[in-house]
């Protein structure tokens, strides 16, 4: 029997899509991790894939932890020579193997936010220099800029010459990127900006393309435009590759999240197969009308009727208070 029979029928016609591109439509409470973790221990345990030839990256290290261990239920030992890990997580150990080419060692400093910190108020030391915005606000102005791919020279056509705050904040983002690269460092930004710029000498990229010829994307319609280019260089070749997200819950636009990315799929894989999930096993059905109402709004959305089997449940009640 197959794994997949532990499956609905819409699950499990996402899971034994295997070649080709696939778009998994995973609306709330849908059973999306577990259609997930079941297509990939099909694809190893009845498919006789190479673990080693899967890559599953998702967006927190928890839900990496999660996956890991459901497929690892599901299939034992192979498990753990599946690389499931989030963007970041890919990044760091893809450059530890590769820094080289980009001009850093292959032991190179990962900067977390204190270390950022520590280098903006150096900088702003140095330059004599005291800022309205905090280290924290301007690192994180840095790492949007970074990741959406505007350099300080970019930035600084921009900016009206008379808005002296914002002069200050080029000047800044020009020593730090100078700082980190002087003391063979990167920060997280840096962790996806030189993935993508790896991936373009056509050796390295050869090498992954080989090395994962089947990759899955969980969360899609919550990537950056860095994070787009990486999975789509990585796919390119082969064109195995399998998203899955819901726009419908899409919510880290001020992170950078581009939600044309899920919406737009179709158009970059035109041989995509679409699979909705949409029955929902988490909310009572008072509660999926009252979403559905909700979201039916939403001008940039697929098409998608969530429905469960669950009861009805009781009325939904609005509850007026003082404050938050």
């Amino acid at each position: 029997m197959s794994l997949l029979n532990n499956l609905n029928e819409s699950q499990r016609e996402a899971g034994k899509t295997i070649d080709g591109p696939l778009l998994i439509l995973a609306g709330a409470g849908s059973g999306k991790t577990r259609t997930i973790t079941y297509r990939i221990a099909h694809m190893v345990k009845e498919k006789g894939i190479s673990p080693y030839q899967i890559l599953a990256v998702t967006f927190t290290n928890k839900a990496a932890k999660e996956m890991r261990e459901r497929v690892h239920s599901l299939i034992g030992q192979e498990a753990e020579k599946i690389v499931v890990s989030t963007f970041h997580s890919f990044g760091m150990k893809f450059l530890r193997m590769y820094a080289n080419a980009l001009g850093y060692d292959s032991n190179f400093n990962i900067y977390d936010t204190d270390d950022q910190s520590r280098v903006v108020k150096n900088i702003q030391k140095e330059l004599g220099i005291k800022s309205e915005e905090s280290p924290k606000r301007l690192i994180s102005l840095i790492s949007k800029l970074k990741e959406d791919s505007v350099s300080p020279e970019e930035y600084e056509k921009t900016v009206p010459s008379f808005l002296e705050n914002y002069k200050n904040i080029i000047e800044i983002y020009k020593r730090y990127d100078g700082e980190l690269k002087k003391n063979n460092a990167m920060d997280f930004s840096d962790l996806l900006i030189n993935t993508n710029r790896l991936l373009d000498n056509k050796e390295i990229l050869e090498k992954v393309q080989e090395r994962y010829k089947y990759i899955m994307v969980d969360e899609y319609q919550d990537t950056n435009n860095i994070q787009y280019q990486i999975v789509k260089k990585i796919a390119s070749k082969y064109q195995n590759i399998c998203v899955v997200g819901d726009e419908d819950q899409s919510i880290y636009g001020f992170r950078g999240a581009n939600i044309q990315n899920i919406l737009d799929f179709e158009k970059d894989y035109p041989r995509a197969k679409v699979v909705k999930l949409e029955q929902n096993y988490r909310s009572t059905s008072t509660i999926l009308a009252a979403a559905d109402e909700v979201i039916k709004y939403n001008k940039q959305r697929t098409e998608k009727k969530l429905w469960t089997e669950n009861e009805k449940g009781v009325p939904i009640t609005v509850y007026e208070a003082l404050n938050e």
